[in-house]
């Protein structure tokens, strides 16, 4: 039986970014479509698909290391180099597509499209509608940004190994010799792939495959999580605003240090609660959040190791390295640092929040009115944030690290060799 999704869906749908959001992970059968109550025959077909890319990816991950493994003698330094960026980014792709196995994760998803979204906030005052459209926009600029890397990613992955192959005469009528056809993705087959024609144009076409799904999967959730935080950030902005516009006795009681008229605590009180409850859905996603704590550990590995990498492998100073390598390295350490800033975002809005809540005229205030707000100053003190696995805030001094020891170890490895 087919259950209607929620009538709020439609109107976070309406967004361009979200729409593209949704589909796109759907096109990778990773949009939690079941947790947001779509149990059409579609979702259901989305849901195989998911399970026959994670199947798939796992089989041609072994077909590359059994590749690696038989000709590893043989193979040039400088293509060992993408040997070992394919594995690892075939290994990322299935840590994320265990994403929507995870309860976690979907419960997150369904609080942010059904809840935390702040075009559900727009109502609260002139400046949530404000923040909401800023926000909007921030995250519209953001995704044509994702959508333009995926692209140039994709296309300069597989159209770099055809031009290779063009300038080194392979599509000849007559094969040059002690040449093979150059390939994105390299697997163990049971066919000549590297001196037919019609074996290179299989795996050639195939791999267009695994270029659009792994690229996708990290470019994508990348983008759902910026979307997160921005809004996340969009709601501490209107928490400032509520905490600076906190009203302060009229003017004829002024004249008295400590009004204590019923009026004016009760509206203080009912303030006070609206915010408390405002902070509280904000660290509520933030908590909510930790779902991808394990994919954002992997996401740092991965750059911890490819940075170094991609350093190794332009060390040999050739052409062909500079160019292949160079600009691979350009875009992890692109990848890192805009990570990186999207989450000190966070950090840096809550750390200033303490501040915020004590500039709030709570000498006014009765007795009662002033416990709640030393409660909630004690509360705010814990900044917010993500860290990887519970252990490693994500931010930009865990980039700085990260890029830090990327140079030793490869001033290491470059000593060894």
């Amino acid at each position: 039986m087919e259950t209607t999704i929620q009538t709020s869906e439609p109107k976070i749908f309406s967004l361009n970014y979200m729409k593209q959001l949704r589909f796109t992970l759907e096109t990778i059968g990773q949009w939690p479509n079941r947790a947001l109550g779509d149990f059409s025959r579609r979702a259901i077909l989305l849901s195989m698909y998911h399970k026959f890319l994670i199947g798939t990816f796992c089989f041609t991950e072994v077909l590359a290391f059994l590749y690696m493994r038989k000709h590893r003698a043989t193979i040039r330094f400088i293509d060992m180099g993408q040997i070992y960026t394919n594995l690892f980014l075939t290994g990322l792709f299935l840590q994320r597509a265990a994403l929507p196995f995870q309860k976690n994760y979907k419960e997150c998803v369904k609080k942010f499209v059904f809840e935390f979204h702040l075009m559900h906030h727009e109502h609260i005052s002139d400046f949530a509608l404000k923040e909401s459209r800023k926000v909007n926009k921030i995250c519209q600029i953001a995704t044509k940004v994702i959508y333009l890397q995926l692209a140039c990613g994709m296309l300069a992955y597989n159209l770099s190994p055809l031009f290779r192959n063009y300038y080194e005469g392979m599509f000849a009528s007559e094969l040059p010799e002690n040449k093979s056809f150059v390939h994105s993705v390299d697997y163990l087959l049971p066919f000549d792939a590297y001196r037919s024609f019609t074996g290179y144009l299989v795996v050639f076409t195939w791999n267009w495959f695994p270029t659009y799904n792994i690229p996708t999967a990290m470019g994508i959730y990348d983008l759902l999580v910026f979307v997160m935080v921005f809004h996340m950030v969009g709601h501490m902005n209107i928490l400032y605003n509520s905490l600076k516009e906190f009203p302060r006795p009229k003017e004829g009681q002024s004249e008295d240090p400590l009004p204590s008229t019923r009026e004016y605590n009760e509206e203080i009180f009912g303030q006070l609660k609206n915010v408390i409850r405002h902070y509280q859905m904000i660290k509520e996603m933030g908590d909510m959040t930790a779902a991808f704590d394990l994919t954002l550990c992997c996401y740092l590995a991965f750059h911890q190791v490819m940075c170094c990498l991609m350093l190794l492998e332009c060390s040999t100073l050739e052409p062909e390295a500079l160019v292949k390598y160079g600009l691979l390295a350009a875009v992890i350490f692109q990848q890192l640092i805009q990570t990186s800033v999207a989450f000190e975002l966070i950090k840096s809005k809550s750390d200033s929040l303490g501040d915020e809540v004590y500039a709030v005229p709570w000498e006014y205030m009765d007795v009662k009115n002033r416990r709640i707000l030393l409660l909630f100053l004690r509360n705010v003190q814990d900044p917010l944030g993500l860290k990887a696995c519970g252990m490693v805030p994500v931010g930009v001094l865990t980039m700085s690290t990260i890029i830090r020891t990327s140079f030793s170890y490869y001033l290491m490895l470059a000593t060894f060799d």
